[in-house]
């Protein structure tokens, strides 16, 4: 079969975290290759995201509002599932990569609806399915709406793992997220294990004033810790952490990147810790790599990563780590390219403690070129998924 007659349909939530710059990335090297690319964005793109996705022959954005993807309930992700089973009709593709466990749900339920374009698809997993799965309540209180509560999602939980059942074949973006995920007592029947590849900044924008200031001072050793607000990311501990350091050394600081629902609360917990002119709340940027650079080291304390592709950045920028050890992610990234930190999770004392080390100890300077490039590549990434596509191709060919 000819790539320039096999049509790929990437599908993105939106432009928050790893999935999309993978799926860039991918949509350009699949591009490239001679495959007809076509890219369905679920929520708003902005601009610069827009002209990062523009190696797709086609780009539809279906503009719903992220924010009740997970709180709207059945009907609205039903709803979700018609508007993508229309568009996936129209686009007729041959095969669907579907960048997330929720995205590959909503793919699931929308070929489900009578009338569908039946293809066959492929999940990117990006994230610890398993921490992802919401939990029943433990309330003692029963209600009507409670035990309605859980029986949804019970259902969601099955429909979810039911949908992976169901992919052609399966992308796990690190060994030990493969190996969680069979904790779901499931065995697909392909898999491909693919490292996101570590993408260079696209920009070269000027640093934060501030936090340019701090990086200049040789009077102050200045942490970064590059995260959406989120409950995920555990900021909480992170600040009481660097609250409790700052006891010690007084003249340390910390620039956090990013934006999210939690952050007026976040800083809020600056405030009350006393450290709110110690942290910079420096928001989203497009050239992390020149803060990760300039710092002691990189912060990272989830309650659980999909991979914690940030940690890698980190060390391609020459910079070492500090971070949870999480179920997945940071210890194989630790263990791959040999440095690092690792602290338990939710564990202020421990936390602390790695970031009076890095204070005391002059700064590691990280050369791990030759594993970045053999292991986070663009191409590599995209070698490891072309394997799995044509076996998924050769399957539809030949039945």
């Amino acid at each position: 079969m000819i790539k320039s007659k096999q049509h790929i349909c990437h599908i993105v939530l939106s432009n928050i975290g790893g999935a999309p710059r993978t799926a860039d990335s991918l949509i350009s090297s699949q591009s490239k290759a001679g495959y007809k690319v076509s890219s369905v964005v679920l929520t708003n793109l902005d601009p610069q995201w827009i002209v990062a996705f523009q190696a797709a022959e086609k780009l539809i954005i279906m503009k719903v509002a992220g924010s009740l993807f997970y709180i709207g309930g059945p009907i609205h992700q039903l709803w979700i599932a018609i508007q993508l089973r229309k568009v996936i009709s129209d686009l007729k593709p041959d095969i669907v990569v579907c960048h997330t466990a929720f995205i590959t749900k909503l793919f699931y339920i929308s070929q489900l609806i009578p009338g569908s374009f039946s293809v066959p698809s492929i999940s990117y997993i990006h994230t610890d399915v398993i921490s992802e799965l919401p939990a029943e309540s433990k309330s003692r209180l029963y209600s009507v709406i409670k035990l309605l509560q859980n029986l949804f999602i019970l259902i969601d939980n099955w429909i979810s793992v039911r949908s992976l059942q169901q992919a052609s074949g399966l992308v796990f973006v690190c060994k030990s997220l493969y190996e969680r995920f069979l904790d779901l007592g499931l065995s697909p029947r392909r898999i491909a294990i693919c490292y996101n590849p570590a993408i260079p900044d696209p920009s070269h924008k000027p640093l934060n004033a501030t936090a340019e200031s701090w990086f200049k001072s040789p009077d102050l050793i200045t942490f970064v810790s590059a995260s959406r607000f989120h409950h995920q990311k555990d900021h909480q501990t992170l600040l009481k952490a660097f609250a409790q350091a700052s006891q010690y050394h007084s003249n340390i600081r910390l620039i956090l990147l990013g934006d999210g629902g939690l952050e007026t609360q976040i800083q809020k917990l600056a405030t009350s810790l006393g450290i709110s002119n110690l942290v910079l709340f420096a928001g989203t940027v497009t050239n992390p790599r020149a803060y990760f650079s300039l710092s002691r080291a990189v912060i990272l304390g989830s309650h659980y990563e999909g991979f914690g592709m940030v940690l890698v950045e980190a060390v391609a920028s020459g910079v070492t780590f500090i971070s949870s050890d999480c179920p997945v992610g940071p210890r194989e990234i630790s263990e791959v390219l040999q440095c690092g930190t690792l602290v338990p999770t939710n564990d202020v004392d421990a936390l602390a403690q790695a970031i009076i080390t890095h204070v005391e100890t002059p700064k590691e300077i990280i050369d791990r070129s030759e594993q970045i490039e053999r292991l986070f590549s663009e191409s590599t990434c995209a070698n490891s998924l072309e394997i799995l596509l044509q076996e998924v191709f050769g399957e539809k060919l030949y039945k």
